[in-house]
């Protein structure tokens, strides 16, 4: 069964998370839903902080409503009066209400307190909460191929993967490490093990350790543990045969990355 989530301008504003969660919705992961009144809320600051101007604001509504023409809500007048969440957000609980959504997503969880929300079977979810769950239940790979294709969609800059996943660390960190960790895993794990194979002798037992100054790596029995250990994080990673699961981030790859180029060149 679709899941049914209305989109608070909050997480319309930003372009390329925007343009994430429209993706996601394309590739029918969830039903998405908007009213004018958020629409217009998006557009209304993407024009004050000088993103846009009126001609590319109307642009924007016209290109979202084309590719969605299901998705624009229309709020029975009064309903917004009997919402009792924050008084500013009340039109974007009414506009839920109205089209039976099951989530918000939205930044401004502290506007949606779970009070005001239970009687109408509503959850208000973070963005990033809500990315992750859909990792979770539809399985990370089909939306690590959808960061593949917004990265290759993109021309003016053109971005890589690695770079677009970078943007989103800002707004979503726990998807951005769960498509990172789907995405890089292996090759990430290829290099440690490299890693630690020039750069350790065996010790007569089936442990091998590596430490640097920004990771610890640990071969034990064909199984590779990486701890990160200046930022708090712990373990990054945990693999074997190319089986892994971590939290690796977009920085971790490239660091990697460049640990294998100056492996190549020593």
């Amino acid at each position: 069964m679709t899941l049914l989530c209305l989109l608070d301008s909050c997480v319309i504003y930003p372009r390329i998370l925007c343009d994430t969660l429209l993706r996601v919705a394309e590739d029918a992961l969830y039903q998405v839903y908007f009213s004018q009144e958020i629409l217009d809320g998006a557009t209304r600051n993407l024009i004050r902080n000088g993103r846009f101007d009126t001609a590319k604001a109307s642009h924007f509504q016209s290109c979202l409503l084309n590719a969605f023409p299901e998705a624009l809500v229309e709020v029975p007048a009064g309903l917004a009066a009997v919402m009792t969440n924050h008084l500013g957000d009340r039109h974007v609980l009414a506009a839920a209400v109205a089209c039976k959504a099951e989530v918000i997503v939205t930044f401004n969880l502290k506007d949606f307190l779970p009070e005001a929300l239970a009687p109408w079977g509503i959850e208000a979810q973070h963005p990033d909460v809500f990315l992750s769950r859909l990792c979770e239940s539809e399985g990370v790979e089909r939306l690590a191929q959808i960061i593949q294709k917004q990265a290759e969609d993109r021309k003016r800059p053109e971005t890589t993967v690695l770079e677009l996943l970078s943007k989103l660390e800002k707004q979503v960190p726990k998807f951005v490490y769960q498509v990172t960790t789907d995405l890089y895993g292996q090759e990430v794990e290829a290099i440690a093990k490299e890693i630690i194979e020039k750069m350790t002798k065996p010790a007569g037992s089936s442990a091998r350790w590596y430490g640097g100054q920004i990771y610890d790596l640990c071969l034990n029995n064909g199984s590779l543990t990486i701890t990160a250990k200046i930022d708090g994080r712990g373990e990054i990673l945990s693999a074997q045969a190319g089986n892994g699961q971590g939290c690796l981030s977009p920085d971790d790859v490239i660091l990697f990355q460049k640990m294998k180029e100056a492996l190549n060149t020593a």
